[in-house]
């Protein structure tokens, strides 16, 4: 291999792991990277290392052929405890999968309840090989959302074994964040002044509680693994979001009962579409899988948060769509860069509500309907109203954007105040 193909190599260790390029790799992550290039990266014509040394022994005896497979098909990856005592350690696939008993004197391998690492089967017996990992238990339900997110995708470039890489690169900044968390001093929090009509909760960025982490692994097994991995992945990204709003807003004091309309009216038409990258298409599928994800924790009787879901799901299943693409259209056509000033620029932001009215767009300021001059007219007709957040300049002859920062859907427990309020 050229030391320019060995340098790539490297580049793509560090992006799996999230280290900075401009640092080298650390030391005690040395032996990990060289069993990643002899194992799981296909640095030798598209192919990894150890399936080119197996096919050396193609004509082997039996015995040898079948290491050689234990060999090539042995994933680095996350395993929990099932099972220890003095002469055997009994480990499972995070994700599910049979038992492997190593069968070796247990002060070799320490009862961590979860182990990033390899086990190789030699005989009748796994064997740990190679360097590996420890993480503490509270973090399995993170780490299997993880799991479930990354083994969803699908990519040509590199294959499938380095997902468990990236899931440990994940885990490993995701258990200093917890360790900082809990060294570092309470620092005074930033409350958000109560108005009425949107939930007004403080920023968490807690781990949730353990039964809510199960149910989601519960919902994965018995719903969403008897689809194909294009709709499993679907719904990966789906609960990823309603966990990281859940988490970031709740923490470990969330119980299914928080989520309310107004709960679910934040999280659905105004956190969610915050979250950039949203397509009309993508809000209808973000917001289908959840509907299957509450329905089935009703049906189970683990949670009653469907019928409240629906309420709101009915509404912006029309209206969420729409927004998304009113917001691009708005963003290409509807800013005004030209009539910006140091004070507008200056001006507390705004939120309007907007609408296309039967003689053209207009805002609704100071108690009327305003006219909004725009760059284009648009392809597309609704009725539907919008708030925007943004700036805008103020002339005699009507309103020009000079700044959108938001475009969400006009909900009935919609309150402007409140909804500037939740940046």
């Amino acid at each position: 291999m050229s030391p320019e193909m060995q340098l790539d190599w490297v580049d793509r260790f560090k992006q799996l792991l999230n280290i900075p390029p401009e640092k080298p790799i650390p030391h005690d992550m040395s032996a990990f990277f060289r069993f990643w290039l002899l194992f799981d990266a296909p640095s030798l014509n598209q192919k990894r290392p150890v399936e080119i040394w197996a096919s050396t022994l193609l004509k082997k005896n039996p015995y040898q052929k079948r290491l050689a497979r234990s060999f090539c098909q042995s994933r680095f990856t996350c395993y929990e405890l099932l099972d220890f005592d003095e002469q055997k350690a009994v480990y499972r696939m995070l994700t599910g999968g049979g038992e492997m008993t190593v069968k070796s004197p247990a002060g070799e391998y320490p009862p961590a309840p979860l182990i990033f690492g390899r086990f190789v089967r030699i005989g009748n017996h796994y064997e740990l090989f190679g360097p590996y990992t420890s993480f503490l238990h509270e973090m399995r339900g993170e780490i299997l959302l993880q799991l479930e997110k990354y083994n969803h995708l699908e990519e040509n470039k590199y294959t499938t074994w380095e997902n468990g890489w990236r899931v440990f690169g994940w885990s490993i900044q995701r258990a200093e964040e917890m360790e900082n968390s809990k060294s570092a001093q309470t620092g005074p929090k930033v409350s958000e002044e109560k108005t009425s009509g949107w939930p007004v909760l403080e920023e968490k960025n807690e781990k949730l509680p353990l039964y809510v982490m199960q149910q989601f692994e519960q919902f994965f097994i018995q719903y969403v693994s008897s689809f194909q991995k294009g709709t499993q992945a679907l719904y990966s990204q789906s609960i990823d979001k309603l966990y990281q709003y859940l988490s970031s807003r709740f923490g470990s004091r969330f119980r299914w009962e928080y989520l309310d309309e107004e709960t679910f009216i934040h999280f659905l038409s105004k956190w969610y579409l915050d979250q950039g990258k949203c397509t009309p298409q993508g809000s209808r599928v973000f917001l289908n899988t959840l509907k299957y994800f509450f329905r089935w924790l009703e049906s189970e009787k683990m949670a009653h948060v469907y019928p409240v879901f629906r309420k709101v799901y009915i509404h912006l299943i029309r209206t969420l769509p729409v927004a998304v693409e009113v917001r691009k259209w708005l963003l290409d056509h509807g800013i005004c860069e030209a009539e910006r000033n140091p004070e507008t620029v200056e001006e507390k932001q705004e939120m309007s509500m907007f609408t296309f009215s039967s003689s053209g767009p207009v805002v609704y300021l100071e108690g009327k309907w305003k006219p909004v001059h725009l760059s284009a007219v648009p392809s597309f007709t609704t009725e539907q109203r919008f708030w925007i957040r943004g700036m805008l300049a103020k002339n005699e002859t009507g309103c020009h954007f000079t700044q959108i920062d938001g475009v969400y859907p006009v909900v009935v427990f919609d309150n402007p105040a409140q909804l500037m309020s939740q940046k």
